[in-house]
């Protein structure tokens, strides 16, 4: 769906001196499932730097872990040390890149990516990085490239066809995508961003039966994800369960107060139920949805509910403009428009009559 994934991944590689894997192959890892012991690294990596201090390998190491522990400053300030020391060895530069992109600057990582890559730096976890990084640049041509070349390195790599999928979503190719979210969790059952992708794609095509595994699954590892909750109170909905629905829709924006699809339905809910100042309040922050009918109909009503008569004629006046058959539209701009130019009394009046009785 139309956001950036929260994916928290690890591009681990190789080092000349020490490697951070026994494994003979690179490959995206998920942080969540790291089974190794963070802490520990960390006392062994302190020991060693205080022992050493110019060995940047070691610096990279220890950004690594601690990129994993989420202490993101630090992870950034020894992958600094990591590029200076190292004199910007590919395998440093790909740690920073990692770094900045986790840190939410994916345009200071992509060029440290492509440095990286300049300098003969080949594995599939730095094509998927770039794929991921031009994916959010909207590049989805040079994503799917980057993520071909993963492939070719790595053809069972579940990052791989995740992002895949992504690309295919951002460009229209349903199908495509949902198959490539399902390769990934052939790979990596767990895969918790592959769940959510592809139950928002199955909501969104109605297969509610189908998506409520991926959902169970997901939120079950992911309770605090907004958008699950967005997409369970869509199946909710649809099941005919409007309580259940509605406390989904609220969890949903009291984790991420951005998702619009929530707010919109909040939004109808609430007007609904006749909390007009709720309804306003949610409709207010839907505004991708401004230009459908229901959307209008409702925020259109719950400004006259409150009062708020200018407004209420505003957007009525664009439902007619809209929907031109709309025959309520035209009763409400009619009725409206009484209220506004009806004369209001004279208060001056009315104080001359209180003082006089």
């Amino acid at each position: 769906m139309a956001y950036l994934p929260r994916l928290l991944f690890l591009l681990p590689f190789f080092f000349a001196s020490c490697s951070l894997e026994e494994d003979n192959r690179e490959q995206m890892v998920n942080l969540q499932q790291v089974k190794d012991n963070p802490e520990a690294q960390l006392v062994n990596l302190n020991a060693a730097i205080e022992q050493t201090g110019s060995d940047g390998s070691l610096y990279a190491r220890r950004s690594v872990v601690l990129l994993r522990k989420g202490e993101l400053e630090q992870a950034l300030n020894d992958a600094n040390k990591a590029v200076k020391l190292t004199r910007n060895e590919p395998s440093s530069l790909f740690v920073k890149a990692q770094v900045l992109r986790t840190m939410g600057k994916p345009e200071e990582a992509l060029p440290l990516a492509l440095q990286a890559e300049r300098n003969s730096y080949q594995s599939s976890s730095l094509y998927v990085l770039l794929g991921d990084l031009y994916l959010q640049r909207n590049d989805y041509q040079q994503a799917q490239a980057y993520l071909n070349k993963a492939q070719e390195l790595s053809p069972d790599d579940e990052f791989a066809f995740y992002y895949k999928g992504r690309v295919q979503e951002a460009t229209g190719d349903t199908a495509r995508a949902m198959q490539n979210y399902r390769n990934a969790l052939e790979q990596a059952p767990a895969f918790v961003e592959a769940q959510r992708e592809l139950a928002g794609l199955l909501v969104a095509e109605g297969d509610f039966t189908a998506a409520k595994p991926f959902l169970a699954s997901a939120l079950k590892a992911a309770p605090k994800d907004g958008v699950l909750w967005y997409y369970k109170g869509l199946v909710q909905k649809a099941e005919q369960k409007p309580d259940s629905a509605l406390q989904a829709f609220s969890r949903a924006v009291s984790l991420n107060d951005t998702i619009q699809g929530a707010h919109y339905w909040l939004g109808i809910q609430q007007h609904k139920l006749g909390n007009n100042e709720a309804a306003i309040s949610h409709l207010q922050r839907a505004a991708s949805y401004k230009g459908e009918l229901k959307y209008m109909t409702n925020l259109a009503s719950a400004y006259e509910r409150t009062g708020q008569n200018g407004l209420s004629l505003a957007t009525y006046q664009r439902l007619v403009e809209a929907e031109p058959t709309y025959t309520y539209a035209y009763q409400a701009i009619s009725r409206i428009k009484s209220k506004l130019v009806k004369p209001k009394p004279d208060s001056t009046a009315v104080r001359q009559v209180q003082i006089q009785q």
